[in-house]
């Protein structure tokens, strides 16, 4: 909006207030009435220009406030023209008639303004304005109306309206309290508008109080200066652009009851005691009827908002005990909700049955550091969302902590059902979750309690409850119901928790590694860098006692990046002293997530001086299906960049051909489970063959993982695998034992191999 228009009411306000204090200095006749005339005319059309303008929600309300202004400006020119050409003091009564319909009509437009605000504290708020307009309308009869009407002794209908105009004030101030506790808005127009209708109002009761009060009918003139003042008020407020806000809807929720606000109540309900007390001690005549008449009203409206308020209250009470039982992010039940009603089940003393589920997500954090918490959150509503779907309308659904959930079904009465119901859940879970712009996998681990009615604390059975999940996250299936053995087991984690973040920064995380073997020539290809934290107190700890903590709290992602810098370096170390090995590390799903990794990559390859080629990453099935199509987009450029890429633990996760289609993998490992039992079992025979005819003809590599002995080994020889790994080959190193532990394989496997070969062409002729 250009400049000259935001500053018009300005100009139009500090004008107004100018001419209307040089007005009162006029001498009264005919010059005075023009210029009060014309002013009060320049009010009209200002709201005129400002409705045009802004274009309000609500012109209605500036329509008649204008017409309202307009009948006024046409009877302060009739009472001018009349005054003018009558004798003094014959001026007809009918002359007050343009004033009197000016007021219903300013009254109207305040009510649309009220209106159009649409609020749900509206019905609070015209009560309010109720109880102040009674309050008002008492000491109006007692100090205007009754002495105005008994003072003036001349024709009825010049008394009539008389005592109209007190009425129409009391109409008028009714609708100014609806204004501001229902439309009112902290801006400008509001302000200037209210100011308006005040001043009109004390100029009125003033002018009314003139009539039996000699010192304010000598200064009568000077009251003119107070109805000029309304009429710039309310055109500067129409010229002002925040005039638009005053008819806009409100937010639909009910405002507080402020101390302001109710001090006024109170003093208007004191008003009909105060005024029979003073006139008891002044001596002056009661006003025992009109004080009983008023209070009758008055005690009705204050008993109705009175019921409103307690009813208010009752409410809020009620949201505010849903909000502290409810989750923010979730919708769902908190963790306060969920454990009273665990207590009221267990607490019961009738014998009630119910199984307790605690899922908790795993690489949780990883995602939400990845992909930001917004994405986070998303995830967290949309599992909610499905466990409620999966568990009824019977079952308490909680969010029981950053990626912990828990379920209460008392449908579920057994064991067997309970371990079901934990296995169809993560089952469901662990399908993808569309998310805006995203689609998501999770894998969850889940603790299954069953609560037996039989008086157990609700942090007793929670404990519980969390020593199954542990117990779950070492399980295949991931899923794991209490009992009390489990209580004897125990475990580092937690405690080592806080100390991995200063593990890092000191150094005593270090590396061991595993050769890999190609079986057809007995070569060792290159070695698998395997994690280590060498405690100060605890000793030399395997990846078990950390990894997962890591993973859970988001440490995942700077210790992957601390081992691949260390494993690079200590491969440039082999390689410049005439040792040609490759290193693989092991990617996480926040590394796959994360979009630095290729450019991480590729600095540390440079920094060593390393080829692309001397990098294997290998990556988990279930890592890659987080987010798939991620996946493959980042892996494929760690591809182009000649990183060698490789599925591990193949066989163990989603197992989906398409996505191992899909994916720019070399290499398949075939989890150890598998490889363990070939000998002995033919299904597992059947898998590890089946799986290298379909890597032959997808153009991968097989390496076998868990290669324990030689006759192991030689039965992969004879399906054509192409490389293993195992105890049997060697075992987890230092770095600088693997020169003499490469060695020692080199000297003792292709003699094996070559007497294998041999007798298998001799076998053939």
């Amino acid at each position: 909006m250009p400049c000259g228009r935001e500053t018009s009411w300005r100009w139009f306000l500090t004008v107004g207030i100018v001419v209307a204090a040089g007005h009162v200095l006029l001498p009264r006749g005919l010059g005075r009435d023009l210029v009060y005339t014309l002013t009060a005319a320049a009010a009209v059309a200002a709201i005129v220009v400002g409705v045009r303008r802004h274009r309000p929600p609500q012109p209605r309300a500036w329509i008649l406030l204008t017409a309202g202004l307009a009948i006024t400006v046409l009877g302060s020119a009739m009472y001018a023209w009349f005054s003018y050409r009558a004798p003094a003091g014959q001026v007809p009564f009918v002359m007050d008639l343009p004033y009197l319909v000016a007021y219903p009509l300013f009254a109207g437009g305040l009510l649309v303004l009220v209106g159009g605000r649409g609020s749900s504290d509206r019905p609070n708020a015209l009560l309010d304005g109720a109880i102040l307009t009674v309050g008002l309308g008492l000491l109006s009869w007692i100090f205007l109306i009754e002495p105005s009407w008994t003072a003036d002794r001349g024709p009825i209908f010049d008394r009539l309206v008389g005592v109209a105009f007190p009425l129409a004030d009391v109409l008028l101030f009714a609708m100014l309290v609806g204004f501001a506790t229902t439309a009112w808005a902290p801006n400008t127009a509001s302000s200037l508008l209210a100011g308006s209708v005040g001043a009109l109002l004390v100029t009125d009761s003033l002018f009314q109080a003139a009539t039996f009060a000699p010192v304010i009918q000598a200064h009568l003139p000077l009251l003119d200066l107070g109805w000029l003042a309304a009429h710039v008020l309310v055109g500067a407020a129409a010229l002002h652009p925040s005039m638009r806000t005053l008819s806009a809807p409100l937010p639909d929720r009910a405002r507080p009851l402020r101390h302001r606000r109710l001090l006024a109540l109170a003093a208007t309900v004191m008003i009909g005691p105060a005024i029979i007390v003073g006139e008891l001690i002044l001596g002056a005549p009661l006003h025992v009827w009109a004080t009983v008449i008023a209070s009758v009203p008055l005690v009705l409206l204050v008993l109705v908002r009175i019921l409103r308020l307690v009813r208010q209250l009752e409410s809020q009470a009620e949201q505010l005990g849903r909000l502290a039982d409810t989750d923010f992010v979730t919708g769902l039940a908190n963790e306060r909700r969920f454990s009273d009603r665990v207590g009221s089940l267990t607490s019961g003393g009738h014998g009630e049955v119910a199984v307790l589920l605690l899922i908790d997500l795993e690489r949780f954090a990883e995602i939400n550091d990845t992909l930001g918490h917004r994405t986070g959150d998303a995830m967290l509503r949309a599992v909610g969302e499905r466990l409620r779907e999966l568990t009824g309308d019977h079952a308490l659904v909680a969010r029981m902590g950053d990626h912990a959930f828990g379920v209460l079904d008392p449908a579920v009465t057994t064991g067997h059902d309970a371990d079901d119901a934990a296995t169809r859940i993560r089952s469901a879970l662990e399908r993808p979750l569309d998310l805006r712009q995203l689609t998501v996998s999770v894998e969850a681990s889940i603790g299954v309690l069953l609560l037996t009615g039989d008086g157990l604390e609700p942090t007793l059975a929670l404990h519980r409850a969390e020593v199954a999940l542990s117990a779950a996250k070492v399980q295949p299936s991931r899923t794991a119901r209490y009992g009390a053995e489990m209580e004897t087991g125990g475990t580092l984690a937690p405690l080592l928790i806080g100390e991995l973040r200063g593990a890092l920064e000191h150094g005593e995380i270090v590396l061991h590694y595993q050769p890999k073997v190609e079986i057809d020539s007995g070569r060792v290809l290159g070695v698998e860098a395997l994690a280590r934290w060498q405690h100060p107190r605890h000793g030399l700890l395997g990846p078990d006692a950390f990894i997962p903590a890591a993973e859970r709290t988001g440490l995942i992602g700077p210790f992957t990046h601390y081992v691949l810098d260390r494993a690079l370096r200590q491969c440039a170390g082999w390689r410049n002293s005439g040792l040609d090995l490759t290193v693989a590390v092991n990617l996480s799903v926040l590394n796959l997530l994360d979009p630095n990794l290729v450019d991480d990559v590729r600095a540390a390859l440079a920094r060593y001086c390393l080829p692309a080629g001397a990098l294997e990453l290998e990556i988990t099935e279930s890592s890659a299906m987080v987010d798939p199509r991620r996946s493959v987009q980042v892996l494929g450029t760690l591809a182009e960049l000649g990183v060698t890429l490789s599925i591990d633990d193949y066989g163990t996760g989603h197992s989906s051909l398409t996505y191992l289609q899909r994916l720019p993998v070399k290499r398949l490992k075939i989890d150890r489970s598998f490889v363990a039992g070939i000998l002995v079992d033919d299904a597992s025979a059947a898998i590890v063959h089946s799986t290298i005819e379909l890597a032959r003809h997808l153009q991968l590599d097989v390496i076998a993982e868990g290669v324990e002995d030689d006759t192991t080994l030689l039965a992969l020889h004879a399906m054509h695998c192409h490389a293993a790994q195992g105890f049997g080959l060697g075992h987890p190193v230092a770095a600088p034992l693997i020169p003499a532990l490469v060695q020692c394989i080199e000297d003792r496997l292709p003699p094996l191999l070559a007497g294998l070969r041999l007798g298998t062409a001799l076998a053939h002729r």
